[in-house]
Formats: C-alpha cells, structure tokens, sequence
C-alpha cells in the first residue's frame, strides 16, 4: 500500500502533532505529521502522511471537508504526487 499524503487546514494554533494524529487516528495509521506555522502561526497547516488505501483516503477527505475540530472549521485535501 502506497502511503498518502494529506494537507490538514483551518487548524487552530494550539494543534499539536498528537492533537492531529487523535484526530485522524479513526481513519487508519499515521505515519507523520508536520505542522507548518510558517506566514500566520494562528492558522497552522498540517502535512499528513497516512498507510491506507484509497477508499479510506476519500473516506477521510469527504469526513474532514467542513468539520468542526477545536472550534475551526477544519478541510482535509489529498495530496496527489
């Protein structure tokens, strides 16, 4: 299985590596998570690497479009490499 990579936004600038992988943790196994507060620190995005397959991929994608995570308004993308 080839892993995937997903790009996390609308996190809130408390979000921890740990935060994120309990979050994403019902989807499969992650792998990595680097945050990235680079340009505005309050408002992190987050790289994503995950071992699942594709289903679970669009699974995660469409459950993480418009989700309410710590009072932000999360949005998940796959990354297509």
């Amino acid at each position: 299985m080839t892993p995937k990579k997903f790009l996390i936004m609308g996190l809130g600038a408390d979000s921890s590596e740990e935060s994120i992988c309990t979050m994403l943790s019902r989807f499969g196994p992650v792998e990595r998570v680097e945050i990235i507060r680079d340009g505005n620190p309050d408002d992190p995005i987050a790289l994503v690497e995950m071992s699942i397959g594709d289903g679970a991929a669009g699974y995660l994608v469409s459950q993480l479009t418009d989700y309410w995570h710590e009072g932000k308004l999360v949005s998940a993308k796959l990354m297509h490499h």
